[in-house]
């Protein structure tokens, strides 16, 4: 039989070539759609940690309260001692990085040393200098750089091109940080520009500047002293993951906080977020796990509209068929199972190559990607300018699944008016065709 209805759907284009059609095309786009959210969401939640929240964030809780102040005597201490602590105690995959946020007003002085412009910025002081760092390559900042260098000496920074446009600003000249210390006190250190770069988030290129950690611990009186560890996993774990490891790590660190350093403050009291604890990312997963599902299933819905009409249509035109089978001997169930089998085999030469069309788009999408930055140039969202798409398993199965779904359900409501014919008007309309 199985041999039989494959001949049949490649022989008779008529009643195979427009559901075909349809669940091709309905597939192609439950799976680009899916592909391109997955590759937007995971987008969003790779730069935001890279450039901000990491994957995992072990941060004093005086801090987190404050941050948008960047209190830097709420910064914790023991350095070394605490990124021991958090190797030995979290999932192998993580990798740990320490880092500073500041804030500072940054001073660009004209020809006499006098200020010629100044402006609010924000900072990240991260590990730039050390022969085996890994977070130039995470910020990909050698792809990043449009004038200049990176950071070879001491005193040396990078800023945004836009604030460096807006500063009027080049490669070469020095600047001056004015910020707060670790003790409460005035920071004022001078840094040579070096390099412009652009981060590919408008909200950041606009004014954020990095410089080395350890200058910053100098620059801020923070010996052994950072305000973030933040940790980042391997790019194949998904987000899912994320809050059970921080939620292991949190039980952990009960005993940690029981017998902490020296160095730390009486009050200090460090805590574990995921990516998801913040930015609003929960709110962010909801909305994208709402719409993945409204997609799926308008598509789903629709399909089976389309393809219950088609399937009622192509019904009436082989009625003579039906006829003919029950007049010799077929049941009216065996011929809603030929029906329903036929649907499948239709759904799923669609689905295949629905998925196919809509995995080639999607790749192409996740290797080239599209530039929005002017869409996103106004929002402050830390969205990467460049849109990309992301090929995951999931999204071929949520394109097969609503094809066979659909194709065979219309099928099956379009075949229940068989069970409304008698074999001898079938028969009859047969001998009139």
């Amino acid at each position: 039989m199985i041999r039989w209805i494959l001949a049949g759907i490649l022989r008779d284009k008529t009643r195979s070539l427009f559901p075909f059609l349809v669940v091709m095309l309905g597939v192609a786009l439950v799976v680009y759609s899916v592909g391109f959210m997955e590759g937007v969401f995971m987008g969003m939640i790779d730069t935001t940690a890279n450039l901000d929240t990491g994957h995992l964030r072990f941060v004093n809780k005086p801090f987190y309260d404050e941050e948008h102040l960047n209190p830097m005597d709420r910064a914790l201490a023991a350095q070394k001692e605490t990124g021991k602590w958090l190797r030995e105690n979290s999932d192998p995959k993580v990798q740990w990085s320490p880092r500073i946020r500041w804030g500072a007003i940054i001073d660009v002085p004209d020809e006499k040393g006098e200020t010629r412009s100044q402006t609010p910025m924000i900072g990240m002081a991260l590990d730039l200098l050390s022969s085996d760092s890994t977070e130039i390559e995470r910020l990909q900042l050698k792809n990043a750089i449009v004038q200049g260098e990176l950071p070879k000496g001491p005193k040396e920074i990078l800023l945004g091109d836009q604030l460096a446009e807006t500063l009027d600003v080049k490669p070469g000249q020095t600047v001056t940080l004015i910020g707060q210390t670790f003790d409460g006190g005035l920071a004022t250190d001078n840094y040579k520009v070096v390099g412009l770069v652009r981060f590919g988030v408008s909200a950041m290129d606009k004014k954020m500047g990095l410089i080395d950690l350890a200058n910053a611990q100098d620059t801020f009186y923070m010996e052994d002293t950072v305000t973030d560890w933040l940790g980042f996993f391997p790019s194949h774990v998904p987000y899912t993951d994320y809050r059970k490891v921080s939620s292991e790590l949190q039980s952990r660190l009960a005993g940690f906080r029981e017998a902490p350093p020296q160095g730390w403050a009486k009050d200090d009291f460090p805590i574990v977020l995921s990516i998801l604890d913040q930015r609003n990312m929960e709110n962010m997963e909801s909305m994208f796990k709402l719409v993945k599902k409204i997609i799926v299933g308008v598509f789903i819905l629709l399909m089976i509209l389309v393809l219950w009409n088609a399937s009622l249509l192509n019904g009436i035109h082989r009625y003579g068929e039906l006829g003919l089978l029950l007049a010799l001997g077929q049941t009216h169930k065996k011929i809603v199972w030929m029906l329903g089998l036929e649907a499948f085999f239709i759904g799923l030469l669609g689905s295949l190559s629905g998925c196919l069309i809509g995995g080639a788009v999607v790749y192409y999408m996740q290797e080239v990607g599209i530039n929005m930055g002017d869409a996103f140039v106004q929002t402050g969202m830390m969205v990467n300018d460049v849109m990309r798409g992301r090929v995951t398993l999931e999204g071929f199965l949520l394109g097969i699944g609503p094809g066979l779904v659909a194709s065979i359900f219309g099928s099956l409501i379009a075949s229940v008016a068989i069970f409304n014919r008698s074999e001898a008007n079938l028969f009859r309309e047969l001998e009139a065709g």
